[in-house]
């Protein structure tokens, strides 16, 4: 699980967003996601709209992992994400999922969803 949780929070970062080699290594080739405005992205998609991304003054903010086994090399990974701005004010909170694959001996993220929620503690 630790492992995931590494990963997952690789890929909220800057840098890893704008590393085709990082990204290509942390998502699957089959790669899809449901955003939380309900926009479905695929591979090419979702790349395309992370090179896009400029540096932003906020950082996402991301707890309460739980991690179950849905099948041998397929976890489902939930947690509670959050941006938080330079002043420590959180917005956009939602509640995540991502289906991780065991692929030549490389998790991989295969699919995500973010579902908009009332707003948490951060802890």
């Amino acid at each position: 699980m630790d492992l995931l949780i590494a990963q997952e929070i690789e890929l909220h970062q800057y840098y890893t967003r704008h590393n085709r080699a990082t990204i290509e290594r942390l998502l699957h080739v089959e790669f899809s996601e449901v955003g939380m405005s309900g926009t479905r992205y695929n591979l090419d998609s979702i790349v395309a709209m992370m090179g896009e991304e400029d540096r932003a003054q906020q950082r996402v903010h991301s707890q309460s992992y739980c991690c179950n086994t849905l099948a041998p090399g397929v976890c489902l990974l939930r947690y509670q994400s959050a941006l938080v701005d330079e002043e420590g004010e959180a917005c956009n909170f939602a509640e995540r999922c991502s289906i991780w694959v065991l692929t030549d001996e490389q998790w991989q993220l295969k699919y995500h969803q973010g579902t908009a929620c009332a707003p948490f503690e951060l802890v």
